[in-house]
């Protein structure tokens, strides 16, 4: 009996690339994964090897489709937002490294491109703010400092792509330079009214027409893989960001469900259906995804800095011993509210300081009560970020996946302080079962609907509105004294 066919969703993050086959029901068949290194060669500067990704890519492809056998009937591509690469559309050599949405070199750029009048433009068209987060500043830095380059660029002979539209590029052997909307509305070049780029951004930050892509449906790329490249032939099928693709595999297809994604940061994207929404303070507009089959989808973005990051470095700190995640916080006795943003803060207050700000701390507090409060401080900020989501009009579902939604004492407290109940994912790999899931949709191996979505468990609030309120009052008084500019 010949084997179902697969596909193969090729998950590229900021850690390491991963390739899960998925059978007709979305259940896997096979995984296999390759790390992705980092460097820091600059203040503010961080960088992958374009080749190094690409070579890795193409290793867990291989490893995957050996293990699987049988036909391929389509590949799904979600990668890592707003990280990019230029690179000669000759030869395929890259001339830059892949510059990653971490990177945070174009920050004077971005502070002194704000007096432009042409900056109040950015958010009526893109949804988003003017930060180094997103690609176009970086792209200002890189030509401002190389005019070489920028000749290059003009004349067309490079190309520019967010990780996914490298990828793709390569598989296809060169023949296809496209992107798709939830990818190249993080831009900020993207109108996601026409999607089309926008003449007027590209004036501000110096981006010649001629290095973009083509952007296409996220389900309708029109382009293959190719023998001599991929060492297979099969339709690339979907292409999606990372978020928007944790969003499509939690299932929140319709207006107001949410997915709670908890990695290195926690992000909260809501489904905000298919007409553009207008977004409360600190949340960003932006595209969720546009098929063939459903037209075009927005969601609205908060985002909470500090996670898993914030975890490590409790870890790393000495205050706790090996045991101490199996202790829960004990909200019925007095502790510190402890504020750990090694990445700054998040929706909706983006205050960019690094630091740890501890309040209330007696000669009584143990290295427990640190702990545990830093713990809620984390849930604290995740709280903040839904809440700021609750003011365009309200969360109907929230879904959590991610690697740290394993953690049931960070759950129970990000339920306790939101108020809010949480469906935990029954597979926590919700960003390549949404590539998964789109791809076998476009490559008609099975209906979207049909894959349904699988809840393990709820958590429920076990703190009163009262508690609620008195911890949330006491989490106020500790960030006024954190963004204090004297707490620097």
């Amino acid at each position: 009996m010949a084997a179902p066919p697969v596909i193969l969703a090729l998950d590229q993050g900021s850690s390491n690339t991963r390739c899960i086959a998925y059978d007709p029901r979305l259940r896997r068949v096979a995984t296999a994964s390759s790390p992705v290194e980092t460097s820091r060669p600059g203040p503010g500067m961080v960088e992958h090897d374009p080749d190094a990704l690409l070579a890795g890519a193409l290793s867990a492809l291989a490893e995957v489709r050996d293990a699987c056998g049988g036909e391929i009937a389509g590949v799904g591509i979600a990668d890592q937002t707003e990280t990019f690469v230029l690179w000669e559309r000759g030869s395929g050599r890259a001339v830059t490294p892949l510059i990653s949405w971490q990177d945070q070199r174009a920050e004077e750029l971005c502070r002194t491109l704000a007096s432009e009048p042409a900056a109040a433009r950015i958010a009526a068209v893109t949804g988003l703010a003017l930060d180094p987060t997103f690609s176009a500043p970086k792209l200002a830095w890189l030509f401002g400092r190389d005019p070489a380059l920028l000749a290059r660029a003009e004349s067309g002979e490079l190309a520019f792509g967010d990780v996914a539209c490298w990828l793709a590029w390569h598989l296809s052997g060169g023949t296809v330079h496209v992107a798709e909307p939830s990818n190249a509305c993080r831009s900020l070049l993207l109108d996601i009214g026409s999607m089309a780029w926008d003449d007027g951004l590209l004036d501000l930050f110096g981006v010649p027409a001629a290095l973009l892509p083509q952007v296409r449906d996220s389900d309708g790329l029109a382009l293959a893989t190719a023998a001599e490249a991929a060492g297979f032939e099969a339709p690339v099928a979907a292409m999606l960001g990372d978020q928007q693709s944790a969003l499509y595999g939690q299932g929140c297809t319709a207006p107001r469900m949410a997915a709670l994604t908890l990695g290195t940061g926690a992000f909260v994207w809501m489904n905000a259906g298919g007409e553009r929404p207008a977004p409360p303070a600190g949340v960003l507009a932006t595209v969720a995804w546009q098929t063939a089959r459903e037209g075009r989808t927005y969601a609205l973005e908060a985002f909470g800095a500090n996670a898993g990051n914030a975890l490590a470095v409790l870890r790393g700190s000495g205050l706790v011993d090996a045991d101490w995640r199996t202790r829960a916080p004990d909200w019925r006795r007095p502790h510190p509210v402890v504020v750990p943003a090694p990445a700054g803060l998040g929706t909706p207050h983006w205050h960019g300081a690094d630091r740890v700000t501890v309040l209330g701390a007696t000669s009584a507090t143990t290295a427990e009560d640190l702990a545990a409060a830093w713990v809620a401080g984390v849930a604290h900020q995740v709280a903040d970020a839904l809440a700021a989501q609750e003011s365009s009009g309200g969360i109907d579902t929230l879904r959590v996946g991610g690697g740290l939604a394993a953690d049931r004492e960070l759950l129970q407290a990000v339920a306790d302080l939101s108020g809010r109940v949480l469906e935990v994912a029954a597979d926590l790999e919700a960003t390549a079962r949404g590539i998964a899931a789109l791809a076998a949709a476009s490559a008609g191996v099975c209906d979207p609907d049909a894959a349904g979505h699988s809840v393990a468990h709820r958590v429920e609030p076990a703190l009163d509105a009262a508690g609620r309120q008195r911890e949330r009052a006491r989490w106020r008084e500790a960030l006024e004294v954190h963004m204090r500019p004297e707490a620097g």
